[in-house]
């Protein structure tokens, strides 16, 4: 069966980012040590296993499953019927066999992808809007993952959490607590109350206005340090560049530092002039779509560029629940 539902973490950094010794949970079991001689020469029994139809371990070293009756050294089968192990190694006797550990478990990192899976499908459901990946240029986070920073440690959350339950139930509850509790104050449930939003979402960020760096030059000392309006557009990106470098001084009458931005249009993003060659001047300085932006002195060089993400419309389901409490006197 076929399925088109991604995974919002790894099964490495992400899950380790939680719980930095997630290995000492891989779910091995230890076998009895009651091997016998099968009657066939380098060949060992195990009876009465339980379930070992995963991946078997002798000392920490994984072994090799056949289908047919071991014949070469460190292969092993399992029949559940039986429920025998048998076991396969030349030079070796039953005592040297009970001496060691044996190990049952399913492969650690099958263990984990399931476990991602089906937190992924938790989330998936618990949450009451989709979840799209922020991809692209200019929209992906700081670390580079696919999906929000917050869907990723919540996911990661909920995988670990599965895999830590059947050895520490209580240190299971405290790893769960971070993505949801009884309080309400776990990124999902947050993420639920629209206390926490997505990229995706149209929320109060970009109804109030994104501001990110696209090129700076290293020398560059100056940037933009406020933003104000509220865009008469519902949604675009306002490239500001500035089109003439030089140093922007608070008391000196600036006359070289100038800009220039660009808004969208039916062709395209960043492509409609708005300002050309304004003049830095520290003051609310118009940018386009009822946007404001406030230059800081210092040093601009030729070609810095920001962009600033609007959107003019505001989803309220998104806007978080705020409470008052009165007193009657």
């Amino acid at each position: 069966m076929s399925t088109y539902q991604p995974s919002y973490c790894n099964t490495t950094t992400d899950l380790t980012f939680i719980e930095p010794y997630l290995g000492e949970f891989d779910h091995k079991k230890v076998l009895s040590s009651n091997w016998v001689a099968s009657g066939t020469s380098h060949l060992f029994y195990l009876y009465n296993t339980g379930d070992c139809s995963g991946q078997v371990y002798k000392d920490g070293k994984e072994l090799t499953v056949t289908t047919s009756q071991p014949s070469s050294d460190d292969q092993y089968r399992y029949t559940a019927s039986t429920d025998l192990l048998e076991y396969y190694l030349q030079g070796t006797s039953v005592s040297t066999l009970n001496s060691s550990v044996f190990e049952a478990s399913r492969d650690w990192n099958d263990l984990k992808t399931e476990a991602v899976k089906r937190a992924s499908d938790f989330v998936r459901s618990y949450l009451p809007f989709p979840i799209y990946p922020n991809k692209g240029v200019g929209t992906a986070d700081a670390v580079g993952n696919d999906y929000p920073e917050i869907i990723v440690r919540s996911t990661a959350i909920m995988a670990v959490e599965s895999l830590v339950r059947p050895h520490d139930f209580e240190k299971a509850d405290q790893i769960k607590s971070q993505a949801m509790n009884d309080d309400e104050t776990g990124f999902l449930d947050r993420l639920r109350k629209g206390e926490i939003t997505l990229y995706q979402h149209e929320d109060e960020n970009k109804y109030k206005g994104i501001l990110r760096p696209v090129s700076i030059n290293a020398n560059t000392t100056g940037g933009i340090v406020d933003i104000k309006g509220k865009s008469s557009y519902p949604w675009d990106l306002i490239k500001i560049i500035i089109s003439n470098g030089g140093t922007f001084t608070a008391g000196v009458e600036n006359t070289t530092v100038k800009f220039n931005t660009f808004i969208g249009n039916e062709n395209g993003l960043k492509l409609e002039q708005m300002a050309i060659n304004e003049i830095i001047d520290g003051y609310w300085q118009l940018i386009g779509h009822n946007m404001y932006v406030r230059f800081s002195p210092g040093l601009y060089t030729t070609s810095d560029e920001w962009e600033l993400e609007v959107s003019g419309e505001l989803d309220q389901r998104l806007t978080a629940i705020k409470t008052v409490r009165t007193i009657r006197q």
